[in-house]
């Protein structure tokens, strides 16, 4: 799925973004492909 991208400012606890730095994920592409999941789920 491609397009515009329109940014958002989420909220993460600093446990949360410790564990995100600690294991080098994308929060963008995480956030896209469980979005794109429930889409897909509730379709």
């Amino acid at each position: 799925m491609c397009g515009v991208a329109t940014r958002k400012n989420i909220s993460i606890r600093d446990d949360q973004a410790e564990w995100i730095q600690e294991n080098h994920l994308s929060l963008s592409s995480f956030v896209q492909e469980k979005l794109d999941d429930l889409i897909e789920e509730r379709s």
